[in-house]
């Protein structure tokens, strides 16, 4: 009778345990599964002359637009590429600064019926540029971008 006991006593501890590493395992899963972070607000058409003006980074980066197309950046947040048209370009996460030339786009993504304006800075004397979004709202727009991989979580965003 002893034996069947203490095989009962281990046999629930067994399965506790098991139980208990289960439960942790899955919450451990759902933990990393996470949705990157989300861009602000809502996409956005925001003209040109409504993106002159110094927009600033979470960090105190800075970028300024001028109504030519030029822009000067002060350690600004981004994911740009350095791509000279040959073979795959290489992506640089590092804050930036210097000066160049911006222009923007309007489009709507294939499947959905929201259009947004995105931008594209290119730096002077070089083949660094980088792309941002807008979103936010139509009154307080903001431009953003992910940084590195969708995995990392990191999400560049500038207001004015």
């Amino acid at each position: 009778m002893g034996i069947a006991r203490l095989g009962r006593v281990l046999g629930a501890s067994l399965a506790g345990g098991l139980l208990s590493a289960l439960l942790s395992g899955c919450y451990s899963l759902a933990a990393a599964i996470q949705d990157p972070p989300q861009p602000p607000g809502t996409p956005q058409v925001v003209t040109d002359g409504h993106l002159v003006g110094t927009w600033r980074d979470e960090a105190g980066g800075s970028i300024t637009f001028a109504a030519d197309g030029a822009f000067t950046a002060t350690k600004i947040c981004g994911e740009f590429l350095d791509w000279t048209g040959n073979g795959p370009g290489r992506e640089d996460s590092r804050r930036k600064s210097g000066d160049g030339s911006w222009e923007t786009m309007v489009w709507t993504p294939s499947g959905e019926s929201t259009p947004r304006t995105e931008m594209t800075i290119q730096f002077s004397n070089s083949d660094m540029s980088g792309e941002y979004e807008t979103g936010g709202t139509s009154r307080s727009p903001k431009l953003w971008t992910y940084i590195g991989e969708l995995d990392d979580y990191n999400l560049c965003t500038l207001s004015r």
